[in-house]
């Protein structure tokens, strides 16, 4: 019968990268997470709603004085595809802004513990042959 030497290897060091690797992805969702209901409150409904209401009055205000002009140049045109994209742009800034003022630590620590149990389960189910 064969017998094999056992090895003590301390776990310990591939909890802590575990830890510091589910901290990272804990700080990443922060930014990735979509906004939450209590973030979406009656203050960024009202943001929201002065965002829009701006981007159609520029937008109206410079359709209105070029929907005469027989043909556009392409400095119009570009200006009017901006146009367009302008609500849709500042909306997603005002989001961004919203995800960087959220508290990091909740998200890394929930990142970190999640990495610790990953890290215990996988030293409890490997198997060395």
């Amino acid at each position: 019968m064969k017998t094999h030497e056992v090895q003590q290897n301390s776990s310990l060091g591939h909890g802590v990268k575990s830890a510091i690797i589910g901290g990272a992805v804990g700080y990443a969702a922060k930014y990735a997470l979509p906004l939450t209901s209590q973030e979406m409150d009656s203050d960024y409904k009202h943001i929201i709603n002065l965002i829009k209401k701006n981007a159609v009055k520029a937008k109206g205000d410079f359709f209105n004085e070029i929907k005469d002009i027989p043909t556009r140049s392409l400095a119009h045109d570009t200006y009017i595809n901006s146009a367009k994209k302008f609500a849709k742009h500042n909306i997603c800034a005002y989001n961004h802004a919203l995800k960087k003022i959220r508290p990091a630590s909740p998200f890394v620590i929930a990142g970190a513990i999640t990495g610790l149990v990953g890290s215990f389960v996988y030293n409890v189910f490997k198997t060395d042959v």
